[in-house]
């Protein structure tokens, strides 16, 4: 690694304390080199729109079954499964961290459970959070956006997903946190051993409804999760509960950052909220020019599986690669002018959901919580930020913010 290359590297564990520098950051590597070699890191990181195209698609020996390898590097692994059984058996059974016939085949049961009929049901109940969370903070005025909006309603509404109470929305925010982490680089023993902690009350929590479900199947996503099958096939217990491991990250923590990152940007951005006032029709764009924008799905990783040569780098087996949608959703060759919103840019080349194979199962629910989130939020209210500062959360794979301070007035 040259020198000047060199200087440009940086600790991926310092996310929280870099905010939105991060993208300047990954912005200089990719000007650099769009695949360089981090010994800060000891892995690969990629930022190039066409290299992560690449590094997503089938073509490279990059493999998926990755998890919690990086979380958990620093401890022997002699220790592991002594000290996070759950953990490091749950990971096997996560869709994300799977490769080829396994990830194939598992995808094929969960299609019905994700699909639009599913989804287009929940749609009602999403548009009712919304307006729930919405008339409490008209009435407080000054609100943190976060706990009181942010995560209130995606959590209200994967819950209903899986026919679950909203007495858990309480507990969902920490939990949603907590597998967040097993994304990261060097986590903490005191982080790993929470993740522990949270896969454990999950499994408390889903076994009996499973069994519940089983005796007496509903519409629900966890009757969908247990009646699925192709064939003879269906998926095991263990499988169910990666499912639902997933569904927690994907459904919840990623629509509640998504919501609380697009409401700062727009704050800065007074000529996009006059936008999607004026075009609500256009929701499904802004969305996703939102979700490029601020970088919600930063990275992925990836093992890899043998030596080989990608653009002249010389990649060997068992090493790490970082793919950072962040960094290729504002590469000014696919997108110019990447910090300007644009709600009429074209869509088709936006990494946030990833490419390929492992398409995000669960975009259709995201995409319809927040379309209907925005243009209702800003028709609503004007509002203005209370923090100079944006108080950004340690995940890397999915950036989100710990707290938003606003100050909102309501439209006559």
């Amino acid at each position: 690694m040259n020198t000047a290359v060199r200087d440009l590297d940086f600790p991926l564990n310092r996310v929280a304390e870099l905010g939105n520098e991060l993208l300047g950051r990954i912005d200089a590597l990719r000007a650099a080199d769009p695949i360089m070699w981090s010994e800060t890191n000891q892995m690969w990181l990629v930022t190039g729109h066409q290299e992560v195209m690449e590094g997503f698609a089938m073509g490279l020996p990059l493999s998926n079954r990755r998890l919690p390898d990086t979380a958990v590097a620093h401890i022997p692994p002699e220790e592991r499964e002594q000290l996070l059984p759950c953990l490091m058996n749950a990971t096997r059974n996560w869709l994300l961290n799977m490769d080829s016939e396994a990830h194939q085949r598992l995808r094929r049961l969960l299609v019905r459970a994700f699909g639009k009929p599913i989804v287009e049901g929940l749609r009602p109940h999403a548009r009712r959070f919304i307006t729930d969370a919405l008339d409490e903070a008209a009435r407080r005025g000054d609100i943190e956006f976060v706990s009181q909006i942010g995560r209130v309603v995606p959590a209200r509404t994967i819950l209903r997903q899986l026919g679950l109470s909203d007495d858990l929305v309480p507990k969902l925010h920490r939990w949603s946190v907590s597998l967040n982490q097993s994304g990261n680089v060097n986590v903490s023993r005191e982080g790993l051993l929470e993740i522990e902690a949270t896969l454990l009350a999950l499994r408390d929590v889903f076994r009996p409804e499973f069994a519940k479900r089983r005796a007496n199947p509903g519409n629900d996503f966890l009757s969908a999760l247990v009646t699925a099958r192709e064939g003879a096939d269906r998926m095991t217990e263990d499988e169910m509960f990666g499912t639902c491991d997933i569904v927690l990250i994907a459904g919840h923590d990623t629509t509640a950052n998504t919501m609380s990152l697009g409401v700062a940007a727009l704050a800065q951005h007074p000529e996009a909220v006059e936008y999607i006032r004026q075009h609500p029709e256009n929701a499904a764009n802004v969305v996703l020019e939102l979700m490029r924008l601020v970088a919600m799905s930063t990275a992925m990783s990836r093992r890899v599986d043998e030596d080989f040569t990608w653009r002249g780098h010389e990649l060997k087996e068992g090493q790490y690669v970082i793919l950072f949608q962040g960094g290729a959703n504002r590469d000014p060759k696919v997108f110019p002018d990447p910090d300007r919103f644009d709600p009429t840019r074209p869509q088709d080349l936006n990494m946030t959901f990833a490419p390929g194979a492992h398409h995000c199962i669960g975009h259709l629910l995201a995409k319809m919580q927040l379309g209907e989130f925005f243009p209702e939020f800003v028709r609503r209210f004007d509002f203005e930020l209370l923090d100079k500062r944006l108080d950004f959360g340690p995940t890397m794979a999915f950036r989100g913010l710990e707290t938003l301070h606003l100050r909102l007035h309501p439209r006559a």
